[in-house]
């Protein structure tokens, strides 16, 4: 006989706070009803169809998305390969989907969650058209203050504490180590130059940042990071830059995976009159963030 279960449908966009206290929940009732678990998103945004210029940047890449997912302790984590044909089904065919393809027998509504092409007006409404298809549609907790809109405007504005708090991990990006200019090794401050390959992922604005690095092979490095055009040594209109510097790391990582995760943000970039201007702030960051790294209430 096939298993039946209970499911929760979003974008999870970060698998932040809110959304795991929800999945828990999920968990917890799929336990009492003897259903087991499942978590599903979608491979795009699905404004992507609707709208496209006000899809917003992303807090996880769809691998990373259903990482954190599985770690919540859900059964299952599924995938939908979002299209526009997708996108204009209804509630009530969604549902349909849900009951009819993957056994969901209860679905757990986000406090704040629509799906369908309908996008019914209430919850009443969607418990309505569950009754019809068979499925019983249940309303998750509210977990105020934190949204995935929330988190990405913390980070635009430089307040990495509070989005990490939000997040419940440090927010992070991943990318590889690419050739640069070598100019920071002249100066003492020799630095990886990382590439995102997922142009979608949100990175923080411009500025220098405190950093925890991970590399491939598990091991861990306090960093500052510099996220900018570096107008100190670069033309004016140079493109945006990331530049890793590693605390006490000798060796070469040249196309390596990095992830980066920030910390705090300790100043904005801006033109210096010399190098060794340049160089005498370098060494204020560096105490700053060494600081920064050597609290491990800060991590």
């Amino acid at each position: 006989m096939q298993q039946r279960r209970i499911a929760t449908v979003g974008m999870f966009d970060g698998v932040h706070s809110g959304h795991r206290l929800l999945i828990e929940r999920m968990i917890e009732e799929g336990h009492r009803r003897g259903l087991s678990s499942l978590a599903l998103t979608f491979s795009i945004h699905p404004l992507s169809c609707i709208c496209p210029e006000r899809v917003p940047p992303m807090l996880l890449s769809v691998d990373n998305k259903r990482k954190k997912l599985i770690a919540t302790g859900v059964d299952e984590v599924e995938v939908f390969i979002f299209d526009c044909a997708f996108q204009s089904k209804t509630a009530r065919e969604f549902m349909e989907l849900l009951h009819n393809r993957y056994h969901v027998d209860v679905i757990m509504m986000g406090f704040n969650n629509r799906f369908g092409s309908d996008r019914l007006s209430s919850f009443d409404e969607y418990r309505e058209v569950g009754k019809t298809v068979g499925v019983e549609v249940l309303q998750g907790p509210e977990y105020p203050g934190v949204s995935s809109t929330i988190i990405r405007n913390l980070i635009e504005n430089h307040d990495l504490k509070q989005a990490n708090a939000a997040l419940g991990y440090r927010y992070f990006i991943e990318g590889d180590v690419v050739a640069g200019k070598k100019l920071g090794r002249t100066i003492g401050y020799p630095t990886a130059n990382i590439s995102i390959p997922d142009s979608s992922i949100l990175v923080p604005p411009e500025g220098v940042y405190v950093a925890n690095v991970l590399l491939p092979d598990g091991q861990q490095y306090g960093a500052m990071v510099n996220i900018g055009r570096r107008p100190t040594v670069d033309v004016k209109g140079a493109p945006r830059s990331i530049e890793v510097h590693l605390f006490d790391f000798a060796g070469d990582i040249y196309g390596q995976r990095l992830v980066v995760e920030f910390i705090n943000y300790i100043r904005g970039e801006h033109r210096f009159d010399s190098i060794e201007a340049l160089v005498e702030q370098l060494h204020k960051d560096e105490q700053m963030a060494r600081a920064i790294v050597g609290n491990r209430q800060e991590l």
